[in-house]
């Protein structure tokens, strides 16, 4: 059984949804109230608990789903549907992009209602998680090093032979995890496949996809952000699903961007990497990140703190930090300037380069936290790097 919150124009309209959700079949219990879309903020925490909010308002224009956003920004599980008169392209397009997955006008075609039920239906019931482990990786201001992080953790993971692991980078603006892993630009991008979502299957993710070694892809960001702002909640939905399937341990690099596109890879994430660093801007946004996460269905446990250049004589020590976030470190990375410049000369990842370096076993040491292996199967995975990665690292083609 589905939950349902209605906001109806009237009660006539109300009845005719109601007809529509009987013809479909799918059992459902319905909250309805009578009113506008601005009503919606006063009975958010009601709506959030529904599977499915129907607004139903003739008034409905592009530049006033602020209340809708809003709300779905905080239950990004929600599905919600538009009902209004025969709705514009530019009202289509602006309900979509803030997570609307359903414009429809009067009539209100059955087949359309029935189908957006049981997909409701069918998801709910799913297992909650499956598949691959999903871990997202966020900070809250760009220098923190959240890329290299992420770059070298998927690179430390596909050293254990057993794993097919992914990198997704959500980092829209600049998508330079491809230089980091392979010192090359992808053959396509995010945006790329996203362009042919409705097409989207196994041959077409794997043309997509960058491949790094033969259990190690990349998904690259779209290195544009003008292309960035056209990807939508629904499509990484739909990539997301396919790569659980696909992979055993997948990562997802949001950066310190928060939009519907990176809030949806939330939702999927079965574990966030919060990298902060000991100054007080980086710490100021991090607190506020973590009050997001809650907001948003994100407790505390599922987050793992990680500081990244950790300086032990820093004026912001481990306790002052904990006591400023409310929250406990998990991890720390020492500082190595040195090596990680070596590294990003080469093109190559630092886990390969300087596998004997403090940050590398840090990075191999988080890698085992997020992805625990059982006892009896886990062996050093710096070791397992040194067996199975190329000894020469690529050389940068001309003109990249």
């Amino acid at each position: 059984m589905i939950d349902i919150f209605l906001i109806a124009a009237s009660i006539e309209n109300a009845q005719r949804i109601v007809v529509r959700l009987e013809e479909s079949g799918v059992r459902y219990r319905l909250h309805t109230l009578y009113g506008s879309v601005l009503q919606l903020t006063m009975h958010a925490r009601l709506v959030r608990s529904a599977d499915l909010l129907i607004v139903d308002d003739a008034n409905l224009h592009a530049h006033g789903l602020d209340g809708i956003e809003e709300t779905l920004v905080g239950a990004p599980a929600l599905h919600c549907m538009l009902v209004t008169q025969t709705p514009s392209t530019a009202l289509a397009s602006a309900a979509r992009r803030v997570g609307v997955r359903h414009v429809l006008s009067w009539p209100l075609d059955r087949q359309a209602v029935a189908d957006a039920l049981t997909q409701i239906e069918v998801e709910r019931r799913e297992p909650e998680r499956r598949g691959a482990r999903v871990v997202v990786l966020a900070s809250s201001k760009g220098g923190s090093g959240t890329t290299l992080i992420a770059v070298n953790l998927a690179c430390a993971l596909a050293a254990q032979r057993e794993r097919r692991v992914l990198l997704i980078d959500l980092s829209q603006q600049f998508a330079d995890a491809s230089l980091l892993m392979a010192n090359r630009p992808p053959p396509m991008t995010l945006a790329d496949l996203c362009s042919r979502n409705e097409q989207l299957d196994a041959a077409l993710f794997d043309a997509c996809a960058m491949h790094v070694r033969a259990n190690l892809d990349l998904l690259a960001g779209a290195g544009d952000p003008l292309k960035a702002a056209e990807l939508l909640p629904e499509q990484l939905d739909r990539i997301l699903t396919l790569v659980r399937e696909r992979y055993d341990a997948v990562l997802i690099d949001v950066g310190p961007s928060l939009n519907p596109l990176t809030i949806r890879a939330l939702a999927h994430s079965d574990a966030i990497c919060m990298v902060v660093r000991q100054n007080p801007l980086y710490l100021h946004g991090a607190r506020r990140m973590l009050e997001i996460f809650r907001e948003l269905g994100h407790p505390l446990s599922k987050v793992r703190v990680v500081v990244n250049q950790y300086d032990k004589n820093a004026q912001i020590n481990l306790p002052m930090l904990e006591r400023t976030l409310g929250a406990k470190v998990a991890h720390q990375l020492p500082r190595d300037d040195l090596r990680v410049n070596e590294a990003l000369s080469r093109g190559v990842p630092l886990v390969t380069s300087a596998r004997d370096s403090g940050l590398a076993q840090g990075i191999g040491l988080l890698a085992n936290m997020l992805w625990p292996v059982s006892a009896e199967r886990r062996r050093s995975m710096l070791g397992r790097l040194l067996a199975t990665w190329p000894k020469r690292p690529p050389q940068l083609k001309p003109g990249v």
